[in-house]
């Protein structure tokens, strides 16, 4: 038996062809855009939760100067009572 003999299997439509690999397309493309959409989405998010990160960096660098200035209040208050009480020249 001849290559020419032996029984072929059937060559698929040229047509079905097209259309397998235009669905295959299609799906691909449909991840894609939702790939694209989860992407925009996790853009956004990240913005957001920059934007909230500077606000509160912002929010913490004021309260480190309230206890910055608190401190120095205590440390002057202890200094004036460590010496203390100043008396008058008679």
């Amino acid at each position: 038996m001849t290559e020419s003999d032996e029984p072929r299997e059937p060559v698929p439509n040229a047509v079905e062809l097209l259309r397998e690999g235009a669905s295959a397309e299609k799906r691909l493309l449909k991840q894609e855009r939702k790939a694209e959409r989860r992407l925009a989405k996790a853009r956004e998010a990240l913005a957001d939760d920059e934007a909230r990160l500077q606000k509160a960096q912002e929010r913490a660098a004021r309260s480190r100067q309230e206890v910055s200035t608190a401190e120095n209040a205590l440390r002057e208050a202890q200094t004036r009572r460590a010496i203390g009480p100043l008396r008058s020249a008679d």
